[in-house]
Parts: C-alpha cells; sequence; structure tokens
C-alpha cells in the first residue's frame, strides 16, 4: 500500500508564534505558515503536536516531541507508550535546565501504521484524529479535557455548565511535571485503506473547534480539488469562522494505482521525481526485508551449530 501524507500549519491571524509542530512520516514540520507533502509505503508515522497555551515555550516542547517521533525507526516491534514516555521525560529535562521553558507542554495526536499496514490512533490531549469512510466522517480519538472528565464522573450534565477556559483545559499532556501522559489507544477495527475513500484527518485544537464535521466531509468530496488544496482550504475556513489559535492539519491518504495518485496530487506518477521517490522507498523496503530474513538466517545456523557443540560434548 502506497500513502500520500501532507501537512499544512497556520500561525493565524491573532498569534505571535506557531505553536503547532507536524509529522509527515520522518519530516518534522515547523514554520509559521506552509505546507509539506510525502509519498511513502508503511511502516509510517504522522502526527499533529499543539504546544500547550499558558504554559512557558510550548513551540518548543512541540517541536522535541515531533523531532524525537521523526527520529525513531517505527515497525510493528517498537513500543510507542514506552518512545512517548521517553519524549516526555525528555521535554521535562530540557525545561528544567532551560531559561523559561519550566513546565513546558504539548498535546499529541499520532496516527501509526505498521509493515502489516494495521493503524493505531495514540492521543494525548485535545488534538484530534478523523477517519473519512464511504462519504462519512468520525472522531476516532476522545479529547482529554476537563469537561469530558467532569462529565463522566456525573458533575456536570452539559459542557456549558463551564466557562470558557474550563472547557478548553486539558487533563493530560506530554512534558507536564505533574503527571505522565495518559496515553489512549484507538486501534482501527477494519484495515486502513481498504476503502477507496478512507482518508485519515489529524488537526489541532484551532481546527477542530472551528470546523464542523459536516465541512469536512463537503471538503473530503470535493473533486475539482487536489488534496492539498483541500487541506489548506479547510484551514483558512477555520479562521474565516473565528479561530483564534494556530490552525494545523495533517492528512494520509492510501493509493494503489497511478491514476488515484495523479487524482490526489494533480500530478501524474511518469513524473521523474515521484518515480524516483517511490522507486527508492520500495529499494529500502526490499532492503530491509532482506537484512530481516539474514538476521533469522543467522540466527538459526547459530541455534543449529549451538545444538551440534552440546551433541558433541
Amino acid at each position: 500500500m502506497n500513502y500520500y501524507i501532507y501537512g499544512y500549519t497556520d500561525k493565524g491571524p491573532y498569534r505571535l508564534k506557531n505553536e503547532d509542530a507536524l509529522l509527515i512520516n520522518k519530516v518534522s514540520v515547523t514554520k509559521p505558515k506552509g505546507g509539506f507533502g510525502s509519498v511513502c509505503i508503511a511502516p509510517l508515522l504522522a502526527a499533529v503536536c499543539d504546544g500547550v497555551g499558558g504554559h512557558n515555550a510550548g513551540e518548543l516542547a512541540s517541536q522535541i516531541c515531533i523531532s524525537s517521533l521523526a527520529a525513531i525507526n517505527y515497525d510493528s516491534s517498537v513500543d510507542l507508550d514506552h518512545c512517548i514516555q521517553r519524549i516526555h521525560n525528555k521535554i521535562i529535562r530540557t525545561g528544567v535546565s532551560g531559561d523559561g521553558t519550566l513546565n513546558m507542554q504539548t498535546t499529541l495526536c499520532l496516527l501509526a501504521v505498521d509493515e502489516y499496514n494495521s493503524a493505531v490512533c495514540l492521543n494525548v490531549g485535545d488534538s484530534r484524529m478523523y477517519r473519512y469512510v464511504n462519504g462519512c466522517i468520525r472522531q476516532i480519538s476522545v479529547d482529554q479535557t476537563y469537561s469530558r472528565f467532569l462529565y463522566e464522573k456525573g458533575v456536570i450534565s452539559s459542557v456549558k455548565e463551564l466557562g470558557p477556559d474550563e472547557q478548553g483545559a486539558i487533563v493530560s499532556s506530554v512534558g507536564s511535571v505533574l503527571q505522565d501522559p495518559q496515553i489512549e489507544h484507538f486501534r482501527f477495527v477494519t484495515p486502513f485503506g481498504e476503502e477507496p475513500d478512507d482518508t485519515v484527518l489529524i488537526c489541532s485544537d484551532g481546527l477542530s473547534g472551528f470546523i464542523t464535521k459536516d465541512e469536512l466531509e463537503i471538503a473530503m468530496q470535493i473533486t475539482s480539488m487536489t488534496f492539498s488544496e483541500k487541506l489548506e482550504a479547510l484551514c483558512q475556513l477555520a479562521i474565516r469562522n473565528g479561530s483564534t489559535d494556530n490552525v494545523s492539519i495533517v492528512g494520509i491518504k492510501p493509493w494503489t494505482t497511478p491514476e488515484q495518485y495523479e487524482k490526489l496530487t494533480g500530478t501524474p506518477l511518469s513524473n521523474k521525481r515521484d518515480e524516483d521517490t517511490v522507486r527508492a522507498q520500495m529499494d529500502c523496503l526490499e532492503y530491509q526485508l532482506r537484512y530481516e530474513s539474514q538476521k533469522l538466517e543467522d540466527l538459526a545456523d547459530k541455534s543449529f551449530e549451538s545444538l551440534l557443540a552440546e551433541l558433541e560434548d
């Protein structure tokens, strides 16, 4: 299965800096405004981090988290919970040793697709993941917010009972000196990419809080725009709808044919650069498979030699 990943971020008109950071497979995107796209095959990681507002150096926390994720050679054997815990500890250590960085924090919403194309969402905080299938969009992750906590405990019957600050407060983050991140897993029930229109969207709350599900569905159904144009349009729509935060989105779309790729990107796959990219990634995968196969053969040989040695003794 091939995947096209595109991410776009905009600091918005009200913020002086962009505290959002994006992971596009192995590439970290940290800029005031702009996008980046990549063609890849599984295994892959894609994520959105949103530096926690009201705390020191949120942009540094999100950048550390994303750059650390980009350095992971992910496959099904990797314990991502352990990786996130290590990133959490790294952010704390950096915050303690820096000037004005104590208790810097970030949210994390991460899509992991392993070498078998099995997908899972890992979430900390209130950035969101959506999955679009068969013309319908649904939220995969669950917001880790104070309002959700009170509602589940039966303290409130409606979010409207809380003030705006309480509604938006999160109860878990990566980098907090008060507690470890509460990492929630949401495994995909059906294989990712099985349906023709299967798409994953990861958004910061600056977008998800100002875009309705209907608007997301309509954007995905537009056939006259490329995938990147749709995502950029959603960011601009969130800003026009009144978002006062940084606005970011990452979209992941499986594809199998040159026609699907051209529809996604507006560029024929015959483009030399794209062909070289896909070929290089396929060669890399073949090398990895040969390497793993050789390791198994070497292990079997060593086991056999050890057995012979024991028999001779």
